[in-house]
């Protein structure tokens, strides 16, 4: 018998740590958040299922209608994670913004900027185009740097 760290057969290994456990509340409660944020942030339906990787419009207008009647809703971890990185976006410009300005941050994400070399684009048309996991964790990154 194969014998792998601290002395754990093959078969009985500890199981592995990758984050963590995500629940169908958790994914209702964003994609609450996400479906009121979506009007403020001035996307369509089409728009939102871009940036949740390609879901469809259809799946889209059920999980809304789901989450309205106060049902829950599961999504996979790829969809979570989007969700989790818009709402850090959404954090990092609230918190660029004066205080009690949270307009201004919702602005920003529709106005073009030349910041994060994004060259008199704006975040949204960005992540659009781009429309990758890779995008959104590029501006999170970059807003999390400007606000220190």
């Amino acid at each position: 018998m194969l014998v792998l760290r601290e002395h754990y057969p093959v078969d009985t290994l500890p199981p592995q740590n990758d984050g963590p456990t995500l629940t169908d509340a958790h994914s209702t409660a964003g994609l609450r958040w996400l479906f009121d944020r979506r009007e403020r942030w001035g996307l369509t339906m089409d728009d939102l299922g871009t940036l949740l990787g390609g879901i469809s419009r259809r799946t889209l207008t059920g999980w809304q209608a789901k989450v309205n009647a106060g049902a829950t809703v599961e999504v996979s971890r790829d969809v979570m994670d989007r969700i989790s990185l818009l709402l850090g976006i959404h954090k990092a410009l609230t918190l660029i913004a004066p205080s009690g300005h949270e307009n201004m941050a919702n602005e920003w994400f529709q106005k073009p900027v030349d910041l994060m070399g994004l060259q008199g684009t704006s975040i949204k048309s960005y992540l659009l185009e781009q429309g990758s996991m890779e995008a959104l964790y590029y501006i999170r990154r970059n807003l999390d740097a400007m606000r220190g």
